[in-house]
């Protein structure tokens, strides 16, 4: 039986059941079956589901404002939904408000820096470019772990960045790191059970086509 903050349907009575139950629930665990519920709506890509996902995560801004982790992954999330809509300016503000909670708050980590830099490349927002290389330069250069799937698109990033700015030796360096990381079938994690977490399942078929690989 699915989790009555899993559903993957929002009709009437799913809305009824949804807020009796988290109006059941502890205060502290609120915002948190907010997020999750958002979450399974928002991989729908349905347009309706991704406006109630977009209504839930509102609902965790206003409802429990000094919760600095929902904070953080609710903007993220906001983020998300604007660009499954392609609307990528209110995406980037989203994903660049989450950056900032993190890097107040440093225990705080989201893909935001992730989505941040694809959204700047789907946008072609060359102006950002910059910001975007040195942002993920840092996130590489930090000693934490990082999943293959994270690595693949943050060099298959670096990629159309360092192709714009002419630089096709670096480009070739960053196509040899991102193909590794594709092909890449465990984590560094040491539990071996959970050495498949993060590993590319499914290649970003845009980003693969902007660096011309087939």
């Amino acid at each position: 039986m699915t989790d009555w903050y899993r559903r993957k349907t929002w009709t009437k009575t799913d809305e009824e059941e949804y807020f009796a139950k988290l109006g059941r629930a502890r205060k502290d665990s609120r915002a948190q079956y907010l997020r999750v519920q958002a979450i399974e709506l928002i991989e729908t890509k349905d347009k309706n589901l991704l406006s109630v996902s977009e209504t839930l995560l509102n609902k965790i801004l206003k409802d429990y404002p000094e919760n600095r982790i929902e904070k953080s992954q609710t903007y993220n999330l906001l983020g998300e939904i604007y660009k499954l809509r392609e609307e990528y300016n209110t995406a980037l503000e989203y994903f660049q408000k989450s950056l900032d909670i993190e890097k107040e708050f440093p225990n705080v980590v989201t893909t935001a820096y992730l989505n941040f830099s694809e959204a700047v490349i789907r946008a072609e927002k060359t102006e950002l470019y910059d910001k975007v290389e040195n942002l993920l330069t840092e996130k590489l250069n930090e000693d934490t772990l990082i999943f293959p799937v994270q690595n693949y698109i943050m060099y298959s990033v670096m990629i159309v960045i360092a192709e714009y700015k002419r630089n096709f030796e670096q480009a070739k360096i960053y196509e040899e790191l991102a193909g590794k990381y594709a092909k890449t079938q465990t984590n560094s994690l040491w539990n071996p059970n959970k050495n498949k977490i993060g590993v590319v399942k499914e290649k970003v078929k845009w980003l693969d086509k902007l660096v011309g690989r087939k």
